[in-house]
């Protein structure tokens, strides 16, 4: 039997069987995301498959669906897709197994040539995987939607920090400095990004070398932005802490193989940095406030430490002091 919304109960059987037909051996519940997504292993007697349940008033699949066959298509490790259904929200895909890079780098923690290797790897797939774009439409990941983002930021953190709104000469001001900051992006918006590219979300696959052992999942919410982007989510990831002496050296390694010149990927890396740590400081916080799930409130140290790396930049001066002023 599946634990399921019971809402989407009858939906859900109903799916399995139309492709599990001869039945299957469990379904087991994985832990979801920090969306509305719940995660299944389903295991038979010879094969495993993981079902991905979204609810279509959360999200559609076909995005997910789109950008997997993509992946695949370029030589990427992303899961095979055996069976879904759109109006529903549900898919049945491979399954990676449960070693994600996190858990390889955790269970190696003084192994500083594996992680040199394991983040070498993912730069280099971010990489070739900027070499092409998609031949399907995605959103671009303009200054509009980089400041709508941090209304996530405004609306939740701020509550969740200051027990109280913004005043509108406060949110005037935050809104101004941003305006002004984000015409300092140096970086065309012209690459494919992932968007959720971390640790936690790429799968470790054994049998495989190099780019190939990377399995990637969470990439739905692609789009169209920066080639700093994805590489900000490796080295400030909120779940494992990124010692800033690698991370500098990940990116001198970025900037080398990508020719471009690393004062410049430095702009883009501590604008886009800053932005999307106060979009991730807002989301944490509507998981406690609206959700009453507190389970990510232990990350928010760690991504205050990678904001306040963002934010020493000079171009981030007038935000640091606003920070400052209404923060801390």
């Amino acid at each position: 039997m599946v634990s399921a919304i019971p809402f989407r109960k009858t939906d859900l059987e109903e799916f399995l069987q139309s492709y599990f037909y001869k039945g299957f051996q469990s379904c087991i519940s994985l832990q979801g995301d920090a969306g509305l997504r719940s995660y299944y292993r389903i295991k038979t007697s010879d094969k495993s498959y993981i079902l991905m349940d979204c609810p279509p008033t959360y999200c559609r699949i076909d995005p997910f669906i789109e950008i997997a066959d993509y992946l695949r298509s370029q030589n990427f490790s992303s899961p095979e897709i055996f069976h879904f259904d759109s109006e529903k929200g549900f898919i049945i895909l491979e399954d990676f197994g449960d070693v994600s890079v996190k858990n390889v780098i955790q269970n190696s923690p003084h192994d500083l040539h594996l992680r040199k290797n394991i983040y070498s790897s993912m730069l280099d797939a971010l990489i070739l995987l900027q070499q092409n774009l998609p031949g399907f439409s995605l959103k671009i990941y303009d200054n509009n939607l980089l400041l709508n983002e941090l209304k996530l930021f405004t609306d939740w953190y701020i509550l969740y920090r200051l027990k109280r709104n913004l005043s509108n000469i406060e949110l005037d001001d935050f809104k101004d400095i941003w305006q002004g900051i984000l015409n300092y992006q140096l970086a065309f918006n012209n690459c494919l990004v992932l968007r959720d590219y971390h640790v936690e979300n790429i799968m470790y696959l054994e049998s495989y070398k190099g780019i190939k052992s990377l399995g990637l999942l969470d990439f739905q919410d692609a789009i169209i932005g920066s080639p700093i982007y994805d590489v900000i989510s490796v080295l400030e990831d909120a779940r494992i802490k990124v010692p800033r002496a690698f991370a500098l050296d990940c990116l001198k390694y970025f900037a080398t193989e990508k020719k471009l010149e690393l004062p410049d990927v430095l702009v883009d890396y501590h604008i886009l940095g800053a932005q999307r740590n106060l979009r991730i400081l807002g989301v944490f916080a509507r998981k406690y406030i609206r959700d009453k799930n507190s389970n990510y409130l232990r990350y928010i140290p760690l991504v205050l430490e990678y904001l306040n790396y963002d934010l020493s930049h000079p171009i981030m001066l007038k935000l640091k002091n606003w920070f400052d002023k209404i923060i801390n």
